[in-house]
């Protein structure tokens, strides 16, 4: 299923992990882009996938919604061999206004979703045997153990925390 034609306002493009290189951007989607592409880094459960280069995309619909793309990046062929490229995905709904926090739990969510659901045994993030869900607690974005609902890591800062397994 494609999705429909759509004429956007604006269209912003800008790598997985950053720089971002436009000031005309809106924080509130950069800083959540930029965490859930942190976490992308690491605690994968699947092929080994290419996603250094991925660009994320965000574009500005005339009724102030946004859709949210992952676009597969070029892959270095002296680099990656043996890899598979990320498929990248689409997905749509956020309105322009929504906190950095708040877009931070939903891109995550639509993230492992479109992992999850799309790609051929990919699992992520990975923690133990299960998969943490992204959720609010206390004004933070975070990783939750979904049968302990402990909270497993700050989403930005998977990579950087001690994993259990």
């Amino acid at each position: 299923m494609f999705p429909p034609e759509v004429d956007y306002l604006y269209v912003w493009r800008f790598p997985i992990t950053g720089p971002v290189g436009s000031d005309a951007i809106p924080s509130n989607f950069v800083d959540a882009c930029l965490a859930v592409g942190r976490d992308l880094q690491c605690r994968w459960y699947g092929p080994d996938t290419y996603i250094e280069n991925c660009v994320w995309r965000v574009s500005l619909r005339d009724t102030s919604f946004c859709d949210v793309a992952l676009e597969a990046g070029t892959r270095p062929r002296h680099k990656s061999a043996g890899t598979t490229i990320l498929r990248g995905f689409e997905f749509g709904g956020p309105h322009i206004e929504k906190t950095a926090l708040e877009l931070t739990v939903w891109i995550a969510g639509e993230v492992q979703d479109q992992l999850c659901g799309g790609f051929p045994f990919v699992q992520w993030p990975i923690e133990g045997p299960r998969l943490p869900a992204p959720n609010e607690r206390d004004g933070r974005a975070v990783w939750v153990d979904p049968k302990s609902q402990l909270v497993v890591a700050q989403i930005g800062e998977l990579c950087g925390s001690v994993t259990s397994s």
